[in-house]
């Protein structure tokens, strides 16, 4: 089938999508979706993307956000994306604040500023939220904080966290030093494990509001420049483990800054840039 294909192409914090408009006419198929984000994700041979947000109409919100990633599947949300999308609403629409529909449930995005704050929903940190993502039974603990995860002969301890995405966690003391994609690509191949494949960060704390990440994602399977379900995650589980002080915490990652909110009962707020790059058109056969 042939396609002319008009996107715009945006970036959060470095994370960089095409962004395609469906709310009005026909909808591409979700097979369709698959084979276009397949193809035109690839960096250097096509437009180059960690994932193409197709926006539809939907009842009662502004719009609804379905991320296709690099591998064809579909993503369950997206803290960067979000952004994206909201950014673009409002310029079209001349407001300061909509409701998106996500796979993880609607999500308020307000503009302050220069940043786009969302309203992130509930850090799910027990393990029947979690079951979909690890099938392991082994641990029987409800907060999965100290979780043992084999990579290759090392035995390593991290924290899984859902934050709309399902994230690992491990603390380091110099995350520069970590080969992350060795790590993500590890396990991710561990599909008895962790079934639907699962995003990995690195963390390091730099003070009692301020911590540094890498997020190895899944459905990319790469590193990427940010993350924002998973500079959530990473906030979170600091907290959790009383590593930052509660309140704003700044997330500081490869493409920019993030802050982060997480209340007393665990509800979260992520805020940062996004920004259009380029419109464009292209005609292509899948």
């Amino acid at each position: 089938m042939r396609y002319v294909f008009q996107f715009v192409k945006y970036q959060a914090c470095g994370n960089d999508f095409i962004l395609k408009d469906e709310m009005e006419g026909p909808t591409t198929s979700d097979t369709d979706r698959g084979k276009l984000s397949r193809i035109l994700c690839q960096r250097r041979f096509s437009v180059g993307a960690d994932g193409i947000l197709f926006i539809e109409s939907a009842r009662d919100v502004d719009c609804s956000m379905r991320l296709f990633e690099p591998d064809g599947k579909e993503a369950d949300m997206c803290g960067n994306g979000i952004r994206c999308v909201a950014s673009y609403l409002m310029d079209r629409q001349g407001k300061s604040d909509v409701d998106i529909l996500t796979q993880d449930g609607v999500k308020h995005v307000a503009r302050v500023g220069m940043q786009y704050r969302v309203e992130m929903g509930t850090v799910r940190i027990h393990r029947r939220d979690l079951e979909q993502y690890l099938s392991d039974q082994g641990d029987a603990s409800d907060i999965l904080l100290d979780l043992s995860v084999q990579v290759g002969n090392n035995s390593m301890r991290g924290s899984l966290v859902n934050t709309g995405e399902p994230h690992l966690v491990f603390m380091s003391e110099n995350i520069e030093t970590e080969n992350i994609r060795y790590v993500g690509e590890a396990i991710n191949e561990d599909r008895i494990r962790f079934p639907r494949g699962v995003n990995v960060n690195y963390v390091q704390v730099i003070g009692p509001h301020s911590i540094k990440i890498r997020t190895y994602e899944r459905g990319v399977y790469d590193e990427t420049m940010a993350c924002g379900t998973g500079a959530t995650a990473s906030a979170a589980v600091c907290l959790l483990r009383r590593q930052v002080q509660h309140g704003p915490v700044t997330v500081i990652t490869k493409g920019g800054d993030i802050l982060v909110e997480i209340d007393k009962n665990y509800g979260a707020r992520m805020a940062g840039p996004a920004q259009a790059v380029f419109e464009g058109r292209l005609t292509i056969d899948i």
